[in-house]
């Protein structure tokens, strides 16, 4: 049900910094298709003047129809690149099914799974861009809505690849453990010579989380790698990936099996090829190097939160975590 007709001022803005609010990044929205609430969040889609449609959720743009595929592309493909043949890949969040449709252009991958907690994100997100619709439906795709946490727990097939498509606030401890806990159970759901990919966020917009949450990967995965790419449409211009393997002495920046730029059209792919895997990861800024190289891994902060807890019994939702970091913040 759409309960407003209009955008505010015609134009959505996010803050690089939202606790400052002294810099942003806007589109202009020229009509709302759709605005309401489900279970879990804010759920919006917008045709936006020159990104096509857009869709945000809590007012947060997670996606447009322009270029949203540079964004999925880096990161379904940098974490396969990593892995001989991958058939099986497990994509944690990314309901929208952007980074499944990219994965399912890898000429080895048989079955992704997306796992998504809010189903509606699924319906709309079908209703409203084609190319969700057409991933979705496809029949190598099993689309599980539930508790990351639980489900992974229960699940008793490995993955070649897992992707974790939702961004981790260090700011938050109880967001700190919920992360952790993940991580730690990621490892019985991962072949042995698998990766994980992990969304981090710009290197520049806040140091002092990303050398927090590297560590916190050092401390539950023998490799970790981090590379960096551009995305216009987020409010910072740019998006890091984290990779992680069980696997100690994994060099990220060489593709186990690479794509030529010509071979990379043929599959497709716009942006990711052998050259560019390359590059995301030698490419980074010798600041940011420092920043994700330094320190030991470590037990992240869980002041004031609920310890991880071995018999699982008290176990908190991703739901849970945003909820809890969105009423410290309003």
């Amino acid at each position: 049900m759409n309960s407003h007709k209009t955008w505010p001022d015609n134009w959505h803005s996010e803050f690089v910094h939202p606790d400052k609010q002294n810099k942003s990044s806007s589109l202009k929205v020229e009509k709302v298709l759709y605005s309401g609430e489900s279970e879990f969040q804010k759920i919006s889609v917008v045709m936006t003047s020159s990104y096509g449609r857009a869709l945000l959720l809590d007012r947060v743009l997670v996606k447009t129809e322009r270029d949203s595929w540079l964004y999925n592309e880096m990161m379904g493909f940098l974490p396969l690149g990593m892995v001989n043949e991958p058939r099986d890949v497990l994509v944690i969040g990314g309901g929208d099914g952007g980074v499944a449709g990219e994965i399912l252009k890898h000429p080895t991958v048989q079955k992704v799974v997306i796992l998504e907690r809010d189903q509606r994100v699924v319906d709309i997100s079908m209703r409203y861009f084609e190319d969700s619709g057409v991933t979705i439906r496809d029949p190598r795709v099993e689309v599980v809505v539930g508790d990351p946490l639980l489900v992974t727990q229960r699940r008793k097939d490995k993955f070649d690849v897992v992707i974790v498509d939702m961004f981790a606030d260090m700011r938050s401890p109880a967001h700190k453990v919920v992360a952790a806990e993940l991580l730690h159970g990621l490892q019985y759901i991962l072949k042995p010579d698998g990766v994980i990919c992990y969304q981090q966020p710009s290197p520049l917009v806040n140091d002092t989380a990303l050398r927090e949450q590297m560590r916190m990967f050092r401390r539950y995965y023998a490799s970790v790698g981090y590379a960096v790419n551009i995305a216009p449409t987020l409010p910072q211009g740019s998006v890091g990936y984290a990779l992680m393997s069980p696997q100690e002495g994994v060099d990220f920046s060489v593709p186990k099996q690479g794509f030529g730029v010509e071979e990379a059209r043929g599959l497709g792919l716009r942006c990711y090829n052998t050259e560019v895997h390359q590059g995301s990861f030698m490419c980074v800024p010798s600041i940011v190097r420092d920043m994700v190289s330094e320190g030991h891994p470590d037990t992240p902060s869980t002041e004031g939160a609920p310890p991880i807890s071995g018999n699982k019994k008290h176990i908190y939702s991703v739901h849970s975590m945003f909820s809890r970091q969105q009423s410290a913040e309003n």
